[in-house]
């Protein structure tokens, strides 16, 4: 038997708990499975140009590229339900009564886990946009326009983690906020 995940929903049940009351999956669920989109859509490509005569030359490059984007795909899957879980132990920390003392240091350190979540899928996001943009100019070219729509998707998925990094900013220590803009700037100048 499968373990429930959201990474393991159909997709018709996955947009149906999107689309639900259920706070999760939300913005960074999303941008996970988004990026995982991306990177199955150039393995796709990578499938339909290795092992064929015409490119022989580079099917040593391709099948590095299927190799790493596979590696992704299976990282931003993982990120769909790790961000969902980061999430509601955000929600649960807002949930403390605000007398609590240990309210405060549960919502940074909550917070904390809700940013570096979606951080992640932004850097994994980076290395598939990277592999995607190898994959351009020696793919099938008959694929251009997938391998396209992956950048485009990924180029979103990026954007979405960025700002459920950037939407909890504000519950961290300074530095610690800091630190975590100065990381997320430099993996978006792509």
């Amino acid at each position: 038997m499968r373990e429930s995940t959201l990474a393991n929903l159909s997709v018709n049940d996955f947009l149906d708990r999107l689309a639900s009351d259920s706070p999760t999956p939300g913005g960074g669920a999303v941008a996970a499975l988004t990026g995982a989109l991306a990177a199955s859509l150039g393995r796709m490509v990578c499938a339909l140009t290795a092992g064929r005569p015409k490119f022989a030359e580079v099917e040593s490059r391709i099948n590095q590229i299927a190799s790493r984007l596979t590696r992704s795909a299976l990282m931003l899957k993982r990120l769909v339900d790790e961000d969902a879980a980061a999430y509601a132990e955000l929600n649960a920390a807002f949930k403390m009564d605000r007398s609590d003392p240990r309210r405060k240091e549960h919502l940074t350190k909550t917070a904390g886990l809700a940013a570096a979540v979606p951080l992640e899928t932004v850097a994994v996001g980076r290395q598939v946009l990277g592999d995607l943009r190898r994959l351009e100019p020696i793919g099938n070219p008959n694929l251009h326009s997938d391998v396209e729509a992956a950048i485009h998707l990924v180029r979103a998925a990026m954007q979405a983690a960025a700002a459920n990094v950037r939407v909890n900013l504000p519950l961290l220590p300074k530095e610690q906020a800091e630190r975590v803009t100065k990381e997320l700037d430099q993996l978006l100048n792509v």
